[in-house]
């Protein structure tokens, strides 16, 4: 899998970024820019998803039905009877990186 790194100096090519990662299913990896936090690339995230017509279930706070992105704050985080329960999902978590830099990882769907 391939992913994308926005580097810090230009945090402005971060939602071309993400919108290209939650249109390709086979990009792994989106990095969000230094010092942004993961709850806070979270949040962005499901924006971004929202403003491109996508239903988010962002976990554990915001319920969609028929969700096309479940989105979950960290990987501890993640419920599988959920996952398992939308196999058609595209199923997104937060993780820190090295560096203070947050990512969105794509989860498999072999959970």
């Amino acid at each position: 899998m391939d992913c994308f790194v926005t580097p810090k100096e230009d945090p402005s090519t971060f939602p071309d970024r993400a919108d290209t990662f939650l249109s390709d299913r086979s990009l792994g990896t989106l990095t969000g820019p230094r010092r942004f936090g993961r709850e806070n690339l979270v949040i962005r995230v499901a924006e971004i998803a929202r403003s491109k017509g996508l239903r988010v279930y962002l976990y554990p706070e915001e319920v969609a039905e028929d969700p096309d992105v479940i989105l979950f704050d960290h990987w501890r985080d993640i419920d599988e009877s959920l996952v398992a329960s939308n196999p058609d999902a595209d199923v997104l978590y937060g993780q820190d990186l090295c560096h203070q830099v947050p990512a969105i990882v794509r989860g498999s769907r072999s959970l």
